[in-house]
Parts: structure tokens; C-alpha cells; sequence
């Protein structure tokens, strides 16, 4: 079954005539061109693509489950309104995510109903297809950083091994990152998602090194806390708290489980190792194309995890004044154990310095 049939399922779900959709993760889900001036329109009689004139050549090069309607540039939702009228279409669901003026403009000409999380959900159980593209981005991800660490030195900034990563991604091959990368050194690792800056890399420092790669579409997602040089008393007593807790929390990502109970299992672990107030966001996120992975393991999520589902395992500690460490891995969920999918040692990884 190809992954528009699925969404075309939501259409008898919900009782409408016509769903539409413009953002890009579903966009890649179903095979449309990824473009802001693209939308999409599945119908119980077709399904059609309706963009601008900038997107036309790659639409009739790649697209093969979409009748394709090209129109000026500003002119894509007047377009749609007018197919929509057209067609006598009396009901649409949209996403959630559609900024209100152009919800306004839909349902002044037929009733909207909202998609809520349907999409995310039913994206969140990957064919084998998509866990092989998960399992190559994490391969690449653990092939950057493993070089990442010969270029890193004392004297470099935080933004300058953003720099290196980039670099990196795109040299071993990858198509892009998954997100910004989360860097910092010393006392700004306390910060969960602190970006990185002009401070300078000293002898002795933590750097939290978070980054992901894509590759045909699919993402991988991967956090190290490192040591530069010798690892001080404190980084070592933080690490060797949070390394085992991370590595047992990985083992609950178990069909059945709802992302809650994963997240308090990782939560009462590192309270009682006497840090549960410097564990301050939920343990993990969806992996896949992104924008909005499901299932979320957060302590307020009821998601219930599925064989073929990928989740990142991510717990920290961050002391603020001091540093932060945190270790990610992106778990496959089975019918039997979970799967790791990242490769690269959960040891403590002290970088040589020349001091």
C-alpha cells in the first residue's frame, strides 16, 4: 500500500469530500514536491497537486500519484478556493498547523474540519522501506560524528564545529541536516537546547554535540556529552549517573508502553540518583521525515507505542552554573527487543588536547 492510500482512508473516517494539505512532511509522505508553493488536494475522485509556475518542470519529471495544476505565482489557495467551488465540494479537513487566514479563506467556501494528529499517527508506523532510510540516516550521522572529533580542537568556537558539521554532512554524502545542531561547551550545556556561539573550547570542558542528518528524506537525531581533555570529577560523576539510566530507558521502548511511562521511568531514576530537578524536558520524540513525529514520550503523553515506530531516547542532566550532559539514541520499537539504530559508543569520550 502506498502511503497516499493510507491518508485517503481519513476521507470516509471523517465524512468529507476532499482533504488538503500544505505542509512539507506530509508533503514528502505522499510523494508531493516539498515547495511553500505547492499544495496538495486528495479526493475521493483524484488527487491533485496545485502549484506555481517555479515548480513545474520538477512536477512533470517526479510526479506520478498527483494530476498536476499549475497556476501564478500568489495565486495557489485562489486556485484551490476556485477548484473547490468548482467541484461542489461541501467539506475539507485540513491540518492543524494552516495559519488562520487561510483557514478563514477555505471555509468561507466549504465546511473545514481539522486533521488533529491523524497524519503524525498514522506516519508514525514506518514500512520496512522507511526503517532501512532511518537506519542509513543513523549510519551517516555516527560516520559524522566519529570524524567530527578529529577536527574538533581547543582554541575552535562552538559555531566553528557547526561549521565542521555541515561540512561533514555534506561530504560523507547526506542531503541536509535534520534540524540546527545543538552545540555548546561549558557552563552553556546546562542549557537543554542552547545554540551554539563564539565561546571558545577550553581544556576541561563538557561540549554537547546534537545534531541529525537526512538522507532521501528520513532522519536521524544523536546527542554525545564529551569531555574536552581529561574529564573532570564532576563530568564523570554526571555521566556515569546518566549513562546507565539512558541505557535501561531504551530497553522500555517496548510495544504497548504508552510514551509516559517511559518518560517516568527515566524521571524517577534520575530523581533518585538526586537530580530530578535538573531533568527539565520529556525523554524523547518520533523520528522520521519530521515535522511533528509521533509517538512522544513526554510525562503527559498517552502515545502507545507500536512495533515500527522510532523514537529518540534522550535523557539529561543540567546543572545550571555548571554544564549539562545529555545522551540520545534513536530506538526502533519491535515485537520483541528494541533496536538501537545509533552506533556510537555511550562510553565517556575524553578529546585529546595538545596541552
Amino acid at each position: 500500500m502506498k502511503n497516499i492510500n493510507k491518508i485517503e482512508f481519513l476521507l470516509d473516517e471523517l465524512a468529507v469530500d476532499a482533504i488538503v494539505i500544505n505542509q512539507k512532511a506530509t508533503k514528502v509522505y505522499v510523494d508531493g514536491l516539498t515547495g511553500s508553493g505547492v499544495w496538495l488536494i486528495i479526493s475521493r475522485k483524484e488527487n491533485y497537486q496545485i502549484m506555481d509556475g517555479r515548480y513545474q518542470t520538477a512536477a512533470e519529471e517526479s510526479t506520478t500519484v498527483f494530476k498536476n495544476i499549475v497556476t501564478k505565482q500568489g495565486n495557489v489557495l485562489s486556485t484551490i478556493l476556485k477548484w473547490l467551488a468548482k467541484e461542489n465540494i461541501n467539506k475539507i479537513a485540513a491540518e492543524e498547523e494552516l495559519p488562520y487566514a487561510q483557514f478563514k479563506a477555505l471555509s468561507e467556501v466549504c465546511k473545514v474540519k481539522s486533521l488533529g494528529d491523524r497524519i503524525p499517527k498514522i506516519r508514525s508506523i514506518k514500512t520496512q522501506a522507511e526503517i532501512e532510510k532511518i537506519k542509513v540516516a543513523c549510519a551517516l550521522g555516527d560516520e559524522v560524528f566519529k570524524q567530527l572529533l578529529t577536527t574538533i580542537h581547543v582554541g575552535m568556537t562552538e559555531k566553528e564545529v557547526v561549521g565542521e558539521i555541515y561540512r561533514l554532512i555534506y561530504q560523507l554524502g547526506a542531503d541536509g541536516v535534520s534540524f540546527d545542531p545543538v552545540i555548546s561547551s561549558g557552563p552553556r550545556t546546562a542549557m537543554p537546547h542552547g545554540r551554539a556561539s563564539d565561546r571558545i573550547l577550553c581544556t576541561g570542558d563538557f561540549l554537547l554535540l546534537d545534531f541529525g542528518v537526512v538522507k532521501d528524506g528520513y532522519q536521524s537525531d544523536m546527542t554525545r556529552t564529551i569531555s574536552v581533555g581529561k574529564a573532570t570529577d564532576q563530568f564523570r560523576k554526571m555521566y556515569e549517573i546518566l549513562r546507565p539510566i539512558q541505557n535501561e530507558t531504551a530497553q522500555q521502548f517496548i510495544a504497548g508502553k504508552l510514551g509516559k511511562e517511559i518518560h517516568n521511568f527515566a524521571a524517577h531514576k534520575i530523581e533518585v540518583a538526586g537530580y530530578g530537578d535538573y531533568f527539565t524536558h520529556g525523554l524523547g520524540h518520533g523520528l522520521g521525515i519530521g515535522g511533528g513525529e509521533r509517538p512522544l514520550m513526554n510525562a503527559s503523553s498517552n502515545d502507545i507505542l507500536t512495533a515500527g515506530m522510532v523514537g529518540t531516547c534522550e535523557p539529561g542532566i543540567y546543572i545550571p552554573g555548571l554544564g549539562g550532559i545529555r545522551i540520545e539514541d534513536d530506538i526502533l520499537v519491535t515485537n520483541s527487543a528494541p533496536q538501537i539504530l545509533t552506533k556510537t559508543t555511550r562510553e565517556i569520550i575524553e578529546l585529546e588536547t595538545n596541552d
